[in-house]
């Protein structure tokens, strides 16, 4: 794990990169439908990746091994298990949402990972997209609203041995500047605009991947932010998405006289 990483974080487990495909090794055996009677959830699985995932124009390898291995279900209310593979965003609590897993691939696969980068995960709600981040990369830091989330995201990863996620509690719309600068950034929801102060916690030549939605409309459009070397913040739109707002994102009243 990167040295910056090692103190007073709540990293859970002591583990590298080198570790990580045997964790996910085991994670398949772990979840093997002949012992543990969770047939349907693997099938579930093995169709979302190939039929929603991989023929939306998911192509990274590691990626798409990350969503054949890690179990959604675990990070959505016991009640709504039943929809956790469906193709659509999957409604949590207190106004939060999972993304659509179409649509979140596609967000982790336009950030260009490699495995010594630091990721940060803005509305990481129950902990599912930094489940799947973390074993493309060197270390997940989740920025977190809501401690019953937390709670519930880090007792998974536990449970899953997933070893380089660090968990913290704050304003959304801040980032994280304490553990900046990061690699690449992902916000779990849609916004109205993405906040300078997150913008300024890339490294020179990181990227930012949220979904961009104007007031009153429906549809956003998923958009990678770049920073160059000298600063300079670039944007690219990449599809359309329905994903609502990230709360802290959302549009802000007009003034009017």
């Amino acid at each position: 794990m990167n040295g910056r990483f090692k103190n007073g974080w709540h990293v859970w487990g002591n583990c590298d990169n080198k570790d990580m495909s045997e964790t996910y090794g085991a994670l398949r055996t772990l979840f093997n439908p002949e012992k543990n009677n969770m047939l349907d959830f693997q099938a579930a699985r093995k169709n979302m990746v190939d039929c929603q995932v991989h023929t939306s124009g998911v192509m990274f390898p590691a990626l798409l091994e990350a969503y054949k291995a890690i179990p959604r279900e675990e990070f959505i209310p016991a009640e709504k298990k039943n929809v956790a593979y469906n193709d659509e965003d999957i409604a949590l609590c207190d106004g939060r949402y999972l993304i659509e897993p179409a649509v979140h691939a596609r967000m982790i696969q336009a950030l260009d990972l490699t495995t010594d980068h630091v990721v940060l995960d803005i509305g990481g709600a129950t902990g599912y997209s930094a489940a799947i981040l973390s074993s493309i990369v060197s270390t997940v830091v989740v920025l977190e609203s809501n401690q019953d989330f937390i709670k519930h995201a880090t007792q998974v990863w536990e449970n899953l041995g997933l070893c380089n996620i660090a968990a913290f509690e704050g304003a959304l719309a801040k980032g994280n500047d304490g553990h900046a600068p990061y690699d690449s950034i992902i916000i779990n929801g849609a916004v109205a605009s993405v906040p300078d102060e997150i913008l300024g916690q890339l490294v020179p030549g990181g990227r930012l991947v949220c979904i961009v939605k104007r007031a009153g409309h429906i549809m956003g459009e998923a958009t990678l932010f770049e920073r160059s070397k000298a600063g300079d913040i670039a944007s690219y739109p990449l599809f359309d998405a329905a994903t609502p707002y990230l709360q802290g994102f959302e549009p802000q009243p007009e003034f009017r006289f």
